[in-house]
């Protein structure tokens, strides 16, 4: 994350613990949170083209063990 972010340890580390907040307990990431961390990753990495969470994120595997396990996606 680093290299790619071209960002210190310090600032690597502060933006993944707050990306980290964004997840739910079991493993879920709601699309809010989502759009928010590409927001912020837009900014860090200068990119100004809008980016669908779908560009990102495959989530499809997630919400079959969530119906299988019977946890309702928040």
């Amino acid at each position: 994350m680093m290299e790619w972010s071209k960002t210190d340890k310090e600032m690597t580390t502060a933006t993944y613990e707050s990306v980290l907040k964004l997840f739910n307990d079991d493993g879920g990431v709601p699309e809010k949170g989502l759009l928010l961390v590409i927001d912020e990753l837009k900014k860090l990495g200068k990119v100004e083209r809008e980016i669908a969470p779908s560009e990102v994120a495959d989530l499809s595997i997630l919400r079959e063990a969530q119906k299988e396990m019977g946890i309702k996606e928040r």
